[in-house]
Order: C-alpha cells, then structure tokens, then sequence
C-alpha cells in the first residue's frame, strides 16, 4: 500500500488491481487476498468476498465472521442488490432483559451503555445471531465466479499462519483485558501466558516497544472454515457448525437456538434508493445507517438544487452541520426494526418532508439540533422529537409516542471493503461483531468470536429501537453504491460506529457534486455530527466557527477515532478503475 499526501497534508492510500479491478479494505493482507482473486480470474465479487473473509480472521477487534453485515452489489446487467444479513436479537430477547443504570455518565464518557455489567456489550447475553459468514458466502454462491475453496483459502491460511499483534490490536486488548482473560478461549488465542495481549511486552501499553514475534493464531477458526469449504453452507443453519455453536451457547450461558440458526440467512433486496444530481445511490434497505444517509443527502439536494460545489466552505460546513442533526435526531427518536414497530422510512425520504426540512433549515431562524448540555444526543432525542415525519406518511399512518427513560450509547467498530472491476462488477461490504473483540466470548468448538449485536439496540424499554424476540436493532452500518445512467460508478462505505453516516454522506457529495476522484475526495477534511459537538479537523477549523465544535488536530492520537475510517473504490467514463482509503486507516 502506498500513501500519499494531500495538499491539505492528510495522507490518502490507494491499491490498484491493474486492468481486472481493484478492491480496498482497511488492512493490506485483506487486498492481497482480493487481488489474488482477480489474479485467478476472479470478478469483483470474489475479490471483495475473499478480503471481507480476510477481515473476519485479522481484524479481531473491529470484527468477526460470527457478527453481521450488508453487502451491496450492482452490474448494469443485474442491477443493484443489497444482501441484508444485519444484526439480528434471539428469539429469547426482550425489552427488560438487561437492568439500566440510569444517570450513569461515565459510562456514556467511555462509549459504553449505561446497562449494569455493561452486560449488552460485553458477556453471554450480548451475542445475536451470528450472520456474516453465511452471509457473505451466500452472495459469492449467487454472483462470484471462482469456487468457494479458492476464496475461503486466504482467510485459512490467515488463520493458520496468524496475524502480527500491532499497535492497534495490543491498544485495544488492553483496554479490555479482563473480559478477554475471563474467557479461556480468548485467553488462549489473543494473550500470552502472563496475560497480556499477544506482541506486548512491558513497555508496549506506552507505545515504545512492540514485540510481534509471535503471531495471533486461530487453528480452531481455521478448522471451521475447512468446513465450510467442503461442506453446503446448510452446516452453518442445521449441521455440524451449527451444532458446534449451539453446545457453546449452552454451556456459556447465551440465548442462541436452533430456531434462531435456522433464521440467519441473508436477506436478497432491492437496495433503498435516492436519485441524487443525475446519480443514483443505493445503500441498504434494512435498519441501519443507510436510511439516514440517503435523508441528509436528500435536504442537502433540496437546500442545493444545483449543488454546493461554488458555496463558501465556511456556509456548506455550517449547512451540512445542520441537515446531518436534524437526520441524526430523527434517527435517534423514530427508526426501529419495521417489522415490529411503525418506522417513517417513506415520509423521512419523501419529497414533502425533504422539503419542509430544507425549508426550516433555509430560514434565517435556523439553529443546529443540540441536545441539552450535558446529555447525548442519542439519549436526549431517543424521547424527544424534533420533527414530525408522519405528516408526510404515505399510508397515512399517525406518529406513535416513544418516551423512554434514557438511552444507551451506539456501538462501535467494524470494517469495510469496496470493490470494482472492468465487468461492471461493484461490491460495498461492512461488517462487525458491533464492539471491539465483540462479546469476549469465543466458540471453543468453532473459534469464532461471538459478537455484540446487542449493543445496537436501546437497552431501555419504550423506545423505537427498544430490544424485541427476534428484532433487527438499528445499525450504523452504511455501505453504499453510486451509479449514473445504470453504469457501475463507486463503491464505498466506512468504519467508525455512529462516524459512518457523516463521512459516507459527505464522501458521497464530494463524487458527485465536486467530481472528486476516490483520493481526492478522501483527502478533503470532514465534519462529524452525530454526538454531542460537532468534530472538525484542524485542516478546517478556520471554517467552521461553531460554538458546539471539538476541533482535532492534524497529530491526533491515531488510536482514537475522531472520524470515521472509509474507503472507495470508483470506475471512469472509460471504465478505469480505482480506489483510495483514508489515509487515519492504513496498516500502522
């Protein structure tokens, strides 16, 4: 991978697949592998799969081929389609599964949910229905060209032959120490015999030494996907793989069952979609980010019908601010799983609401959405409206009353791998285990990382996104898919929990109103408004002159995430393909 810097001095990476494609993800081993796919004649959706495996073996703390997903594809042939396989609770959840703690604010501070035991992120009661695996190989079964033993091959070498324990996972593993050394299988395969994280040696937790001798191996995940490769994928609903993960639900104390297993398929959709300057994007149809990004993309239309591209940075900064608060709070007080509770996802895209948002944030009285200082905004707005998206219902439909007594915090990490080839062939995939290391829990029997879906959800009762049997919470996910003209244009999405829909949304303006290449547009500073101030880089702090704001500086931490971490991949009039990653995101 090779990085560059932008004018602004931000670095940008780029990997190119040559003339048969190109596919980017957050880790280096993740593309080799995609590129190898292509090398073998592979299309985009071979490449993209075989790397989104990859991420499911090396990227521990961000993910787990146990977790959930969207995968979003389009060939002018086929059209767009979204492979929904988002988090999904047990049928044996409910609404007052976990016990509040209600004025807990250190645990909104550390990004955790005000629940006693933080037991909806961490432990045997976290885990929903693990989704990505099957997932992301019953798309490949349905479109990609090359054998399922050829793309699972790299993630089995991955998991053989391990990972090198860098900066990033010893961080993280530290910062959860104690539920990883609880379970003996984490134990096992991230820590060594002192109980420190795998390439941590005393001096490591400051940043001065790290030891990667020995790698991270998973041989009980590699066996697993042995399995997998000479099996029908029906071992992951009803045979051995699936008896393997529901003796360990038992014995561990967790709610999966056979019922919920024989429920994990993916679902195949027409993706949501938004006609968008003469573009047509696409993002998932099912609870998650992508609803939300099509709604700030469709104000920000209505407040620029011919695009902001000669706008003042320091106006379309202020704009933007304003129309991704008020998608935020909508989002905070009225999504849900829509097959359980009534969601306003019509009216909150339609052209009446659209407008009238436009119009209130045009007007000379217009103010950024905050919350009451002090107090989140997911927790404020989760009972209290900011507007009224069911005037504009198409089936007439009144607003119901949400009005729980607080909220918990959206969860964090995930990764993203974007792809395109010269076919036509475009693929957006992000998945999670929902939490860094997902539950803490590993399947002694398979080696697969159980996740921590339930942390998608409110965990107080009463609210849109409240927990149900069976429901799907409200993800942060947002892959998405631009085409123009039914043309493959660009692939792209981000990780980053809640960061995601701000840096999609505004990635997307960069394409299609500016012409950005995939580079360009990631090398443009960014602002994040889904939390309690707005995030700015230093790059454009001159620009942004609200009081609300946090301004990171260009030296930041690279262990925090202050913005969301992206990726696009894009294809030319021509059909030459590229792809670029945000330079916060490259191997450290």
């Amino acid at each position: 991978m090779q990085l560059s810097h932008s004018a602004d001095g931000i670095p940008t990476a780029s990997r190119s697949g040559g003339d048969r494609g190109t596919v980017i993800a957050t880790r280096d081993q993740s593309v080799r592998a995609g590129l190898e796919m292509y090398e073998a004649g592979g299309n985009a959706v071979d490449a993209s799969v075989c790397a989104a495996l990859v991420a499911g073996v090396v990227e521990p703390v961000e993910t787990s081929l146990a977790g959930s997903g969207f995968l979003l594809l389009h060939h002018p042939d086929h059209g767009p389609h979204s492979i929904e396989f988002g988090p999904l609770a047990p049928l044996a959840a409910h609404a007052d599964m976990f016990e509040m703690e209600h004025n807990n604010d250190s645990s909104n501070v550390l990004g955790l949910a005000p629940v006693v035991g933080n037991a909806n992120v961490i432990g045997p009661l976290a885990s929903g229905v693990p989704r990505t695996l099957l997932g992301l190989l019953t798309a490949h079964q349905r479109w990609g060209k090359l054998p399922r033993k050829a793309i699972l091959a790299p993630a089995i070498q991955a998991a053989r032959a391990g990972f090198p324990a860098d900066a990033w996972f010893i961080v993280h593993a530290l910062q959860l120490i104690d539920p990883l050394r609880e379970n003996p299988v984490t134990r096992e395969t991230f820590l060594d015999e002192r109980g420190l994280p795998l390439g941590c040696d005393s001096a490591a937790a400051y940043g001065r030494s790290v030891d990667s001798a020995r790698p991270v191996q998973q041989s009980r995940l590699a066996s697993t996907l042995e399995t997998v490769a000479d099996q029908p994928l029906s071992t992951l609903t009803e045979g051995d793989v699936a008896t393997s993960l529901l003796q360990s639900s038992e014995e561990l104390g967790m709610l999966l069952s056979r019922e919920d297993l024989a429920r994990s398929a993916p679902g195949m959709v027409r993706p949501l979609h938004l006609s968008f300057h003469r573009h047509d994007v696409w993002t998932p149809s099912a609870p998650g980010g992508g609803i939300t990004e099509l709604q700030a993309l469709s104000i920000w239309q209505r407040l620029y019908p011919e695009g902001a591209s000669a706008v003042p940075r320091e106006e379309k900064l202020t704009r933007l601010d304003e129309v991704l608060r008020l998608a935020f709070a909508d989002r905070y007080h009225w999504l849900g799983d829509p097959h359980k509770v009534p969601v306003p996802a019509e009216a909150l895209l339609s052209e009446g609401y659209t407008r009238h948002a436009a119009q209130r944030l045009g007007s000379q009285e217009s103010m950024p959405v905050l919350a009451p200082p002090g107090v989140p905004p997911w927790i404020h707005f989760a009972g209290h409206p900011v507007t009224d998206p069911w005037t504009f219902d198409p089936m007439g439909r009144k607003a119901p009353q949400w009005r729980p007594k607080t909220a918990s915090t959206p969860s964090s990490g995930t990764t993203h791998v974007s792809a395109i080839d010269p076919e036509g062939w475009m693929v957006s995939i992000t998945h999670t285990s929902a939490h860094h290391f997902g539950s803490g829990l590993m399947c002694p029997r398979t080696g697969l990382l159980f996740d921590s879906a339930m942390a998608w959800f409110n965990a107080s009762p009463g609210a849109a996104n409240s927990i149900s049997s069976g429901a799907r919470p409200v993800a942060n996910m947002g892959p998405a898919l631009v085409t123009r003209g039914g043309q493959s244009t660009a692939a792209l999405g981000a990780s980053g929990g809640r960061r995601i829909i701000s840096a999609v949304t505004q990635l997307i303006i960069s394409l299609v109103e500016d012409g950005m290449d995939p580079a360009e547009a990631l090398a443009l500073p960014r602002i994040d408004s889904s939390g309690p101030t707005t995030v700015v880089h230093q790059m454009d702090a001159k620009h942004c002159a609200a009081a609300h704001r946090t301004v990171v500086p260009q030296s930041a931490n690279a262990h925090e995430l202050d913005f969301a971490r992206a990726n696009i991949a894009a294809a030319d009039a021509e059909g030459r393909c590229s792809s670029a990653i945000d330079g916060r995101s490259y191997d450290y």
